[in-house]
């Protein structure tokens, strides 16, 4: 007899879906969550215990999360206030900023964490945008061990034509990811 949560496909209901995806928005979260909080504590170890501390109090307000809504600015949210109570079980310290100095990098870090997003965002759709070869030799570039002088030898071309390309590569994406950005400030 199946499960009454689980569908016959074997696929999970939709709370399932919605665990699922609150999983990946989180899993999505961490390199961003973890630079928010080491900016506001710099101290490495001591925000990795914060980020952790932050991790299980999303996953126990999981169901207080409006799917739709910005996960980052709200996991952010939650961030600061375990900061704010890891700085009072640590109050001792000499070295600590005012909890007011500390909301104003907190609002800034905040504001440059979605600016990143945005600008991560315009540059996947900039790159799905080039064509298969310029992609293709862009990538090759930025890989480890990627050289131009390699990328010439594989692609029967000399250094300098190779070099241009990335050139007229990077300046189209640069545009691109400009004119996707104003079109983001503007609605």
């Amino acid at each position: 007899m199946a499960d009454r949560h689980t569908q016959p496909d074997g696929e999970t209901g939709e709370s399932g879906g919605r665990e699922d995806e609150f999983v990946l928005e989180m899993i999505n979260c961490q390199s961003r969550l973890h630079a928010y909080i080491l900016s506001l504590m710099f101290d490495k170890e001591r925000a990795h215990d914060v980020l952790q501390q932050t991790n299980l109090i999303l996953l126990e307000k999981k169901n207080e999360y409006e799917p739709g809504t910005a996960f980052g600015a709200w996991a952010c949210k939650i961030a600061f206030y375990e900061v704010l109570a890891e700085r009072r079980r640590k109050q001792r310290d000499r070295h600590m900023f005012s909890d007011e100095l500390l909301a104003l990098i907190a609002a800034r870090s905040e504001r440059i964490g979605a600016s990143l997003d945005q600008r991560s965002e315009a540059l996947e759709e900039c790159l799905a945008r080039l064509g298969s070869n310029q992609r293709e030799i862009l990538m090759s570039r930025y890989r480890p061990g990627g050289s131009v002088a390699e990328i010439a030898k594989s692609a029967g071309k000399t250094p300098g034509a190779i070099s241009v390309i990335l050139h007229r590569v990077r300046n189209a994406l640069m545009d691109c990811i400009q004119h996707k950005l104003q079109q983001v400030a503007q609605s």
